[in-house]
Order: C-alpha cells, then structure tokens, then sequence
C-alpha cells in the first residue's frame, strides 16, 4: 500500500514537471536545425563547401549538433557569431558558385539566419 502511494507521487511530480518544460518560452528549449533549403543547379564541390564553412565554425566555437541540429539550448548569439565567420570564409574565398544556395539556421517558431550565394 506504502509503495503504492510512493508511486503516485513520483508520477505525479514527473509529470507536473513534464507539462511545465513543455510550455516554456526559455530560450534554453529551443532547438534549431540548420542547413542547405535550397540548391538549385548545385554541383557536390559547391554544397560541401557551403557545408563544410558553417560546421568548421561551429565546431570552431564548440557548439555541439549533428547532421542537421544543434544540442537544444544552444546560444542564439553563439549560432549568429558561427554563422558570420562561415559566410566570412565563403565569401573571402576565391570560389564562384555556378549554383544558387540557401542556407538557413531555424527553430519551428523563427528563421534565426538566412542567407543566399551564387548566382540569382
């Protein structure tokens, strides 16, 4: 019977806290996906350039992610500052895009960073 009670508790203290992260608005729940959106008459060479600067820079500045999303709670500014040394490096190189690429860093609610290279 004790154990029972114990039981209730613990679920019930669970899902309070639960229901209570789902709802907040802090910036720590966040989570944003990054990445190509678009590449039109894109050529391999070009997307892994493209892909290349932007994780190279975060890995620069120890933002830890995987294929397509950063660990959630990952700082805005830290992503902004990233992605402004990678479009520093790609558009300082001495590569022309004979593609059009977007690049986009987003959560469900916000596009955080977007930008296009090549050709319109």
């Amino acid at each position: 019977m004790m154990n029972l009670k114990i039981w209730r508790l613990a679920f019930m203290v669970l899902a309070a806290f639960s229901i209570a992260s789902c709802g907040s608005d802090d910036e720590s729940y966040s989570t944003y996906s990054f990445g190509l959106t678009s590449a039109i008459n894109g050529n391999n060479s070009e997307i892994e350039a493209i892909e290349f600067a932007y994780t190279d820079a975060y890995k620069m500045n120890k933002i830890k992610f995987n294929q397509q999303f950063f660990a959630p709670g990952t700082s805005k500014d830290l992503i902004l500052k990233s992605c402004k040394q990678a479009e520093i490096a790609i558009l300082t190189s001495s590569r022309k895009f004979g593609g059009r690429y977007v690049y986009e860093v987003k959560s469900k609610d916000e596009v955080l960073y977007q930008i296009v290279y090549g050709t319109r």
